[in-house]
């Protein structure tokens, strides 16, 4: 464990807020709780904060946003819970839910979250409020509930403690898991958006296979996934092994690849992640990740992906082997079979039957070439259809045609200029007479 004061003086701006909150807010008491302590404690990174306050705190949080330049929001007007975004640090502000700080700690979901400091206090090991002994549980490396009713009050929770469980690798206390059992069949009544939430970032964690066991201890996992999920979960924790190895391999060798991994699909979901969850829920059953993706309600982009990874057939590795090693035709030719010729790549790697070092190095020099381009979705056209319409007379569907027969030449025949590709239309589809 590390002293508070030397964790907080290594994260400046949460060190400046924790001294400025109170003399800007002008509320006492004024506490950080949850998360963000728990991070502290663990001496990780810190970007989401909690504060919390017998009174209503919306005046301080709009204080805030103002002295830092900040953006204040409505999380739950009705709650008076309020939101202020500093850059890339998160503030929430929340009045206690019972008459006393314990209480409302004690409502909290697990005992690592149900911690607090005074900010009108040192900030100091000693200052450390821990009423249900969250500190020792981190320790100990132990996730334990809150309370008997907190995870049927919100099942959600039950993600949430098995992130932990990812994030931390915690072992989950026999009581708390009796109790995630009980709540697992609610987990269909929760908001969409959290769920995929919380099982991206479940995915993405250091000990994620943890988290999948946590899934199956509870239960969750076939009310989430389906009556295959226990007979697969090795088969899902081997393909996120994979993802996981490869990505971390490829992003050490490729710049182009670490940008691109990292790269947005849809908030709180980047390129990364889109893979591992595809290859994990294939892993679990073929269509899941598409039918979960419309459950859950993905974005559009984000669906339109998915559904060209379900396509993906391993027998294209072998295609992919054999390309001209072009930048605009490995592009073009991925462009075939999916909108982002990254993913289809990846895709790819993901599936085929060979070590992850192997498949990496084969992939490389491939993603090096598409890292030439500046956009590999909407490649320019070497010539134009008004090029095709004056200098060769064709019109409507012809345009089309003679279009698509050039991105086939670009792949198959050598095709790689402006000239070449005019020389290549004159001779497939004459000239105006």
């Amino acid at each position: 464990m590390h002293d508070f004061t030397a964790q907080l003086e290594a994260i400046p701006l949460l060190t400046q807020l924790c001294r400025q909150l109170p003399e800007v807010c002008r509320v006492a008491p004024f506490y950080l709780v949850g998360g963000a302590v728990r991070e502290v404690l663990l001496g990780r990174p810190v970007t989401d904060l909690d504060f919390t306050s017998p009174h209503d705190l919306t005046v301080c949080a709009q204080a805030l946003a103002r002295h830092c330049g900040g953006h204040w929001f409505w999380l739950d007007q009705e709650r008076r819970q309020s939101r202020v975004l500093v850059g890339a640090m998160t503030c929430d502000f929340v009045s206690w839910r019972a008459a006393t700080l314990g209480g409302d700690l004690a409502l909290r979901d697990f005992t690592i979250n149900a911690l607090a400091l005074d900010l009108d206090e040192p900030l100091v090991i000693s200052s450390l409020i821990d009423p249900l002994g969250g500190s020792a549980d981190l320790e100990r490396r132990v996730l334990r509930s809150a309370g008997p009713g907190v995870l049927i009050d919100d099942p959600l929770r039950i993600l949430k403690g098995l992130r932990h469980v990812a994030e931390l690798d915690l072992k989950i206390e026999p009581g708390t898991l009796a109790a995630m059992q009980a709540a697992a069949g609610m987990l269909q009544q929760a908001a969409p958006e959290r769920l995929r939430s919380e099982i991206w970032q479940m995915l993405m964690a250091p000990a994620a296979r943890r988290g999948l066991e946590g899934l199956h201890a509870c239960g969750a996992g076939q009310v989430l996934f389906g009556p295959t999920f226990p007979g697969s979960l090795p088969f899902a924790q081997a393909a996120l092994e994979r993802a996981q190895q490869l990505c971390s391999l490829l992003s050490a060798a490729c710049p182009h690849t670490e940008k691109w991994l990292v790269e947005p699909v849809e908030q709180r979901l980047d390129r990364a992640t889109l893979l591992s969850f595809s290859a994990t829920m294939r892993a679990i059953e073929a269509s899941l990740p598409l039918r979960l993706a419309r459950t859950w309600r993905f974005g559009r982009w984000a669906t339109a992906r998915l559904a060209a990874l379900d396509s993906v057939r391993t027998e294209l590795w072998a295609e992919l082997l054999r390309l001209p090693p072009r930048p605009r035709a490995v592009a073009q030719w991925a462009l075939q079979y999916s909108p982002d010729p990254v993913d289809l790549l990846l895709g790819l790697g993901l599936q085929v039957d060979l070590p992850p070092v192997e498949t990496a190095q084969q992939l490389m020099p491939r993603l090096s070439l598409l890292g030439e381009l500046d956009d590999l979705r909407q490649l320019p056209h070497l010539v134009d259809g008004l090029w095709l319409a004056d200098e060769l007379g064709l019109k409507g569907e012809m345009i089309g045609t003679a279009l698509t027969a050039l991105k086939r030449a670009e792949i198959y025949s050598g095709v790689v200029s402006a000239a070449d590709a005019r020389s290549f239309l004159r001779r497939e589809f004459g000239k105006k007479s």
